[in-house]
């Protein structure tokens, strides 16, 4: 038993979808996906014919690749939204305790707030190094990754 062009195309979109959401996002799995249901819904509908595979591999690529340049900004923005990396900005002026190995100007480091580790440089003007279990202050956020300087 042989599965119609369609419905491989139709399996290869969801596939590559369930691993834009399950394994490795933000390759373009999203994209090519897409592509892939679109085929399979192109020669299900007839606007290709099952056979012509070279038609189809044709809007395969074509709307992967109109997808991606219509959408990859768009997501992009979405995705990393000034929105989302200033929504914890209530965390400036809390304290936090410097993680494991201290934190030394110039080099990512971590500290532990409110029960949980986060990525973490000095500030600019800090020149010191800091010791594991130093008490510190929260002076910017960007993303997941806090500024900080001693107390």
């Amino acid at each position: 038993m042989t599965l119609a062009p369609s419905i491989l195309w139709l399996l290869a979109g969801a596939a590559l979808l369930a691993l834009e959401a399950f394994g490795i996002p933000g390759i373009g799995f999203l994209f090519i996906g897409l592509g892939a249901i679109v085929t399979g819904i192109a020669v299900e509908a007839g606007i290709t014919n099952s056979g012509d595979y070279i038609s189809q591999f044709a809007i395969f690529f074509v709307t992967s690749g109109a997808l991606t340049v219509l959408l990859w900004r768009k997501l992009k923005t979405w995705h990393t939204s000034p929105k989302t990396a200033e929504r914890y900005s209530n965390m400036v002026g809390d304290q936090a305790s410097v993680g494991k190995g201290g934190l030394t100007p110039g080099k990512e480091g971590r500290v532990g707030w409110s029960g949980t580790t986060m990525r973490a440089v000095l500030a600019p003007e800090i020149t010191v190094t800091l010791a594991e279990g130093a008490t510190v202050t929260i002076v910017a956020v960007k993303g997941n990754l806090v500024s900080v300087k001693p107390n």
